[in-house]
C-alpha cells in the first residue's frame, strides 16, 4: 500500500493544534489529563485491593497477560505506521536558507 493514495484532506489532522476537535493541542492537553487520572485511579485500586489492574477486571491467567501485552505492543506499532505513513506523506516545506549577500550600490 501506497500513502499516495491517502487524501489528507479527509483526515482529520490538525498541523496547526488550533480548535477543540482532532489532534489540537487543547485535546491532547485533555487527553493527557485524563490518562494521569486514570493511572492514578489505577494505582490507588492496586494499592486497596492487593491486585494488580488485570487482576481487577479479571484477568488473572498468565496467557491473559500475554495477550494484553502483545495487544499493546500491536496497537503501539498501528500507531507509530499510521503516524509516519501521515507524515511522511506530507513533508513540511521549510523555508529557504538566507544567504548573506552584498548589495552594490546603484550607480
Amino acid at each position: 500500500m501506497t500513502t499516495d493514495k491517502i487524501d489528507l484532506d479527509k483526515i482529520n489532522v490538525n498541523p496547526t493544534g488550533k480548535g477543540v476537535f482532532g489532534f489540537s493541542n487543547f485535546a491532547e492537553d485533555w487527553n493527557g489529563r485524563m490518562a494521569m487520572i486514570g493511572f492514578v485511579a489505577g494505582l490507588i485500586g492496586e494499592v486497596t485491593t492487593g491486585k494488580g489492574i488485570l487482576g481487577q477486571v479479571g484477568i488473572t491467567s498468565t496467557g491473559g497477560d500475554i495477550l494484553v501485552a502483545l495487544f499493546l505492543v500491536g496497537f503501539t506499532f498501528a500507531a507509530i505506521i499510521g503516524y509516519y505513513a501521515v507524515k511522511l506523506s506530507n513533508p513540511v516545506q521549510e523555508p529557504p536558507l538566507k544567504t548573506n549577500t552584498v548589495q552594490e550600490p546603484p550607480m
